[in-house]
């Protein structure tokens, strides 16, 4: 019971945070959409007057979307991408038999169909958002909050990030930011880099801004929903399953983090299709804040993690699939198994059911009237 009335209220503290501090979001106070930041900009210069970027490796800039790896490879690089390299990289959800359910490069206006079918099955994810996509559909990224899932970074135009320089990863990661911040009351703490696309310079750019990347369990964990028509919607299926089973088949220690989409309705269709397999397969679902049992999934503006349904609707829910297609690639890892992480397993932070926390948001809503 206290444990319960924890958890409403943390959900409440968000749900008030992000009601009061929310403002309009005007497009034209934002860079081109889907274009890096120019970083002479007055908004940019100031942000880097905030952060002292010295020390940073003095890596090569990379070329391509996504480049292409070096050959040879180039020392103490750590290039995730290409050597499996993850450096302090979370790239395994913590917990025991639990997929970290992800989606990136929404929002989108396909993103609401997913939305539906998340809440009635009772899960929560994490949402990678680009922040050109954010000002464009902010109403959805509330919504995203209020039905009790978790929002980070997929930056603002979702280029390669080894290609940019850290000037621009500043303002790439600042930008998106802002916007979220402004929609929402929150900034965000957890990004996940275009493509998969990440070394040590990156890393250090990241962490100056406060962010922890989030990679995904390796290939196996690709649900290749971005290849589609290429690949067909059988064959993403089939490739996905063969995964999961694998996955059941070990020791299940630690849980995974799959790479998918919200981009479009073969991304969103396709994931209704998947979800069920692992359910199916007793497999938890969290958001990354569940995974990492993170009370303070933000870096400002809320202290609640975001509530979740690990294993309590598992073994009675019998969900239903439909349809789909891909969006862009997120990622060219060449690990088969992805790298080890170096995190211990957690309890994962849970409400029972997404009704309570519709009923908190609910409650919040008739407070600030």
């Amino acid at each position: 019971m206290v444990k319960f009335f924890t958890s409403t209220f943390t959900v409440l503290v968000l749900t008030v945070a992000m009601v009061k501090a929310q403002s309009a979001i005007n497009i034209a106070d934002y860079p081109p959409i889907n274009e890096v930041p120019d970083t002479k900009s007055a908004q940019v210069q100031a942000w880097l007057k905030e952060i002292d970027l010295t020390g940073a490796p003095a890596l090569p800039l990379h070329v391509g979307a996504p480049p292409a790896c070096p050959n040879p490879p180039i020392a103490n690089e750590c290039y995730w991408g290409c050597d499996g390299c993850a450096g302090d990289d979370i790239t395994a959800c913590a917990a025991p038999n639990t997929w970290g359910l992800t989606f990136d490069d929404g929002p989108s206006t396909f993103t609401p169909t997913l939305l539906n079918y998340l809440k009635t099955q009772k899960l929560s994810a994490s949402f990678f958002l680009i922040g050109s996509n954010v000002i464009q559909h902010p109403e959805i990224v509330k919504r995203e909050l209020e039905e009790g899932h978790h929002l980070a970074s997929h930056t603002w135009s979702h280029h390669a990030l080894t290609t940019l320089t850290n000037e621009q990863i500043v303002a790439e990661m600042k930008w998106t930011e802002k916007a979220v911040l402004a929609a929402t009351g929150l900034r965000l703490k957890y990004m996940r880099p275009p493509y998969g696309d990440i070394n040590n310079r990156v890393r250090f750019v990241l962490k100056k801004l406060g962010y922890i990347p989030v990679d995904w369990t390796g290939d196996a964990f690709d649900t290749n929903d971005w290849r589609q028509p290429t690949m067909s919607e059988a064959t993403v299926i089939a490739t996905f399953t063969k995964s999961l089973d694998a996955y059941v088949a070990g020791p299940k220690t630690k849980g995974f983090y799959c790479l998918e989409h919200d981009v479009n309705d073969a991304d969103v269709t396709v994931a209704q299709k998947l979800i069920p397999l692992g359910l199916a397969r007793k497999i938890n679902i969290a958001s990354v804040a569940g995974c990492e049992s993170d009370a303070q999934p933000y870096q400002a503006g809320g202290t609640a993690a975001m509530p979740s349904t690990p294993g309590t609707n598992t073994t009675t829910n019998k969900p239903s699939g439909t349809a789909g297609n891909g969006s862009s690639p997120s990622g060219t890892s060449n690990s088969a198994n992805g790298p080890s992480v170096k995190a211990s397993a957690a309890s994962m932070v849970s409400l029972n059911g997404l009704g309570v926390a519709a009923a908190v948001v609910a409650a919040a809503g008739a407070l600030l009237a």
